[in-house]
């Protein structure tokens, strides 16, 4: 199961997306604690939350990629809440509208199957995204990057039922071209730290069969619950799929 709920917040003082690692913390502490713990020691963190800013508001968005978490993350803890303690500042933020979407894995599977999707793949990067590689920061849209990314991140969620490998990465990059994007640079601030990264449109184009592109819009799909890069469940590397008509030209 894929699970995303958008909380629409009202505060007094002013919010800011460099704050999603406060909400993280308070997430942590609105949870039950066998389970927050759970999720400390994890190599899979089933779950992505940031902040983003549209339609003249702030929202909390946090996503869950398997059943536990949209259950014990979401139905048990956020839709029942109407406000949020943000410790470290001493402030408390008012929820005034909830929205949840839902997705089943069988849905997206079928979406691979059967889709007959665009060649042009248009994102949109709503958080500061960076990836790591060889222990320094890659602060670019890297194809490589994205899609292993991407892939891991799925395996780690289906577990036994993984479609990847080093083959399809390969067959990936080799097909995949960057062919527009507006970006620019910016810093994501996490406990002191200044962790370079990138925001803004990527155009990618998909060659090869429409097997490999359906592939590559399948995992996109789920890179919108799931992020992309380092980071995600402290705030980093949220980013959703656009229409042709708001695409990066």
């Amino acid at each position: 199961m894929l699970a995303k709920i958008e909380l629409k917040l009202s505060c007094s003082e002013k919010i800011v997306y460099q704050m999603s690692s406060l909400f993280h913390g308070a997430l942590m502490e609105l949870l039950p604690v066998d389970y927050a713990d759970y999720l400390h020691i994890s190599q899979l963190h089933p779950y992505t939350q940031h902040l983003e800013f549209r339609d003249e508001a702030w929202f909390w968005v946090v996503c869950c990629i398997d059943k536990k978490a949209v259950d014990t993350i979401i139905h048990d803890t956020l839709m029942n809440l109407d406000n949020i303690f943000i410790k470290n500042r001493n402030i408390e933020v008012q929820i005034v509208e909830k929205n949840y979407y839902e997705m089943t894995y069988k849905a997206l599977m079928d979406s691979f199957y059967e889709g007959e999707y665009s060649r042009y793949i248009h994102i949109q990067f709503i958080s500061p995204t960076a990836f790591k590689r060889e222990g320094r920061y890659v602060f670019y849209p890297d194809i490589r990057c994205i899609f292993q990314s991407l892939m891991n991140k799925y395996d780690a969620a289906v577990r036994d039922e993984g479609m990847t490998d080093e083959d399809t990465l390969e067959q990936l990059c080799e097909n995949a071209q960057i062919i527009g994007y507006d970006l620019k640079s910016v810093n994501f601030s996490l406990e002191g730290v200044k962790i370079p990264s990138f925001i803004g449109r990527l155009t990618i184009k998909m060659y090869g069969t429409s097997t490999m592109s359906n592939f590559a819009n399948m995992l996109f799909r789920f890179g919108t619950y799931s992020g992309v890069g380092i980071k995600t469940a402290l705030g980093m590397g949220s980013f959703k799929i656009l229409s042709d008509e708001r695409r990066c030209k």
